[in-house]
């Protein structure tokens, strides 16, 4: 009887320790989705300047060297809320200081400034073709002059995630040399920093009653 018992728990310590280890994967099959709840949390862990780290990383490898030469320069302005223009909190610059940040420790010349009107033009004698034709031309005898960009971008405020966009745009000709879109989640610091979140908690009422009062 003994010996059963021991087998009995043995077993059932079994089936809970391979039950650990598969439970984060588990899959909703009454409504044929995966859990959200994990993906957030794995989210959350990661701080915001990481996550921004991570998305001026692939903006920076995703513009080719014929499309923005690397002494070109990167002016920034700061990113807007897509609902709301007229917002502003300190979330869209602190977003935009990182992005830029994170492109000046790769090496790209990030401009705080104004771009001047020789920006949105080209040299004298020089054409947009002329860029197309050097494209992988090692050594080619002509130095181009360098084409300057902005980086542009904007979010949109959602439930458990702020949804982030930004772009690299070419001033000269308006081209989109890189883009990319990526998701911060909603964490205290983050709400810190859009008022219009905590005023927002401030206002909701319980749905539940909380009183057995009449």
């Amino acid at each position: 009887m003994a010996t059963l018992l021991f087998l009995t728990a043995g077993c059932g310590n079994r089936m809970w320790q391979d039950t650990k280890g598969v439970t984060t994967g588990t899959f909703n099959y009454v409504f044929d989705t995966t859990p959200t709840a994990q993906p957030y949390h794995d989210t959350a862990s990661v701080p915001i300047i990481e996550l921004n780290y991570r998305a001026a990383d692939t903006l920076y490898a995703n513009v080719a060297s014929h499309e923005l030469s690397p002494d070109a320069a990167i002016f920034i302005t700061p990113f807007t809320n897509e609902n709301d223009p007229g917002d502003t909190s300190v979330f869209g610059r602190t977003m935009t200081d990182q992005i830029a940040d994170r492109l000046v420790q790769r090496g790209v010349h990030v401009n705080a400034g104004t771009p001047n009107v020789t920006d949105f033009t080209y040299a004298v004698g020089v054409t947009g073709e002329d860029y197309g034709k050097a494209a992988g031309l090692a050594g080619s005898s002509r130095q181009l002059p360098p084409r300057s960009a902005k980086l542009v971008g904007s979010y949109v405020i959602a439930d458990q995630y702020v949804y982030m966009t930004a772009r690299v745009v070419r001033l000269v000709d308006s081209i989109v040399v890189s883009a990319h879109n990526w998701t911060l989640p909603i964490t205290a610091s983050v709400r810190q920093m859009l008022p219009q979140l905590s005023a927002q908690d401030q206002g909701l009422t319980p749905t539940v009653k909380t009183s057995f009062n009449d």
